[in-house]
């Protein structure tokens, strides 16, 4: 506490400093940060409750993907970009064709289509740029639901034990069933809800994963039921 020379200095303010190798001084200290940190979640859990109630009613302005933008309106609409609707359409159009992202991503490569698509980081609005094809780039836009038509919100949660070296918190994706807002028809799409979840259907399978009923990707080969039937041998 400051001395009665300090006084006139100070007013009629007492300014307090604490030691934490002192018992009390470091129980006080603990027990201010226990409350600022209960204080702190119950703001975040507010803010939260009123994103989620917002996103419901589907006000909540979410990041949009390459092929769609806000209109002077706010009202979601296809990309204006001809090049960009067209390049998407193929994507989609590919893999109702190939039935794998990879062989889709093979295509776009030999034949030099890159793949819109627009950056979360930096300057808003964010502009469209072009990259190289790749598998991600593929399948973020076949899972996608917004090139479905859907209104969705919280494909991703926070998990801190996912949490990756520079990050102070992970995100694991949630499935399907269990979006918190999942809004059917709500702007103009790419594709239809029904082809949507064919196509996640489609994907799963083409995970090797034969103890969970996932046959793989039919491949190249000698064999007549290659990617179908196993050899226990």
């Amino acid at each position: 506490a400051p001395t009665d020379q300090m006084a006139p200095e100070w007013g009629h303010h007492a300014v307090w400093s604490y030691d934490p190798r002192a018992y009390h001084d470091r129980l006080l200290l603990g027990l201010s940060g226990i409350m600022s940190e209960a204080e702190l979640h119950q703001l975040r859990m507010r803010l939260h409750q009123g994103e989620r109630q917002k996103a419901a009613r589907g006000e909540l302005r979410l990041p949009l993907p390459a092929g769609l933008a806000y209109d002077r309106a706010g009202t979601i609409v296809l990309n204006p970009d001809e090049e960009v609707r067209a390049r998407l359409h193929l994507v989609f159009a590919k893999f109702r064709e190939l039935q794998s992202a990879r062989r889709v991503m093979r295509y776009l490569d030999r034949n030099g289509s890159s793949l819109p698509v627009r950056p979360l980081l930096g300057p808003s609005p964010h502009e469209i740029v072009w990259r190289a094809p790749d598998s991600t780039r593929v399948l973020n836009i076949l899972q996608n639901p917004a090139y479905a038509g859907a209104y969705v919100y919280g494909r991703r949660q926070k998990d801190p034990s996912r949490c990756r070296p520079g990050s102070l918190t992970g995100t694991v994706k949630v499935a399907i069933a269990d979006w918190a807002v999942c809004l059917h028809a709500a702007h103009p799409g790419y594709i239809s809800w029904e082809e949507f979840m064919a196509n996640q259907g489609r994907l799963a399978d083409n995970v090797c994963r034969y103890e969970a009923g996932h046959s793989g990707v039919p491949r190249k080969g000698a064999a007549l039921l290659q990617g179908i039937a196993v050899c226990g041998r």
